[in-house]
């Protein structure tokens, strides 16, 4: 054999066009770091971002009304993130009620209404409910949606339950005490009070465009609320058994 022949024996087969590119791809990809995975910190400010976008939309248009590309929009963020964070529109909404409902019951248990005289604590725990009714309206929206809905999507929520439960023992603790110092009239019902409670905070905002076209009243206006504030307090109290001095 020809030391030609031999040559051509021994010579590698030559590297097509794709192999070329894929071999320069690879050596190009092994210069490259990593893509970094997004770090927990950006997830966990992504899906609050999420979290408050769903609260608004939600609040705006209801369960059914709102929209998920919405709330992805509203929140900068892409469908795929939503799903891959809250999983279903449906979980989605029922985050959104556990959210405001714990919103209301870790600020309610910072009152410390133990810790104070029970006339006190009733007025502290008043004000707060009145306060956060008129200072977010968003909530007011959501609970009217969902009373709607007739309770549908808060009766899958186990932890919505079990918020309000230390709420209740704690006003029974202070009507319990202000009954023993004669402050407060004697088999106040725990519930029925905090229901009436959230019913003066409440009423007056979710049904003033109504109310004030029927009645001619702006109850709306800054007039008119502090009468009412003033007005519910002394209904409160009196229901309670204090009469104040005048």
């Amino acid at each position: 054999m020809t030391a030609l022949g031999k040559t051509r024996r021994m010579a590698k087969p030559a590297t097509r066009p794709k192999d070329r590119k894929t071999a320069v791809a690879a050596k190009q990809a092994r210069g490259r770091p990593a893509k970094p995975a997004q770090r927990p910190r950006d997830a966990a400010a992504t899906a609050e971002r999420i979290l408050r976008s769903a609260i608004a939309e939600f609040a705006e248009n209801g369960y059914a009304g709102a929209r998920i590309d919405a709330i992805a929009r509203g929140a900068n963020a892409n469908m795929r993130m939503l799903y891959h964070y809250f999983g279903s529109k449906d979980a989605l909404y029922i985050r959104v009620l556990e959210t405001v409902f714990n919103d209301i019951r870790v600020q309610e248990q910072r009152l410390k209404l133990n810790n104070m005289a029970p006339l006190e604590a009733m007025i502290k725990l008043f004000d707060f409910t009145y306060s956060h009714f008129a200072a977010n309206p968003l909530f007011i929206r959501i609970l009217a949606s969902e009373n709607l809905l007739g309770a549908k999507f808060l009766t899958r929520s186990q932890r919505v339950s079990t918020l309000s439960s230390p709420l209740l023992l704690a006003i029974k603790e202070v009507l319990s005490r202000g009954e023993k110092e004669g402050v407060f009239r004697r088999g106040i019902d725990p519930l029925q009070l905090y229901v009436s409670m959230v019913a003066m905070s409440y009423v007056h905002i979710s049904n003033a465009p109504t109310l004030s076209h029927l009645f001619g009243a702006n109850l709306s206006s800054p007039s008119w609320k502090i009468q009412r504030r003033r007005h519910a307090t002394e209904m409160m109290l009196a229901f309670l058994g204090f009469v104040p001095s005048r």
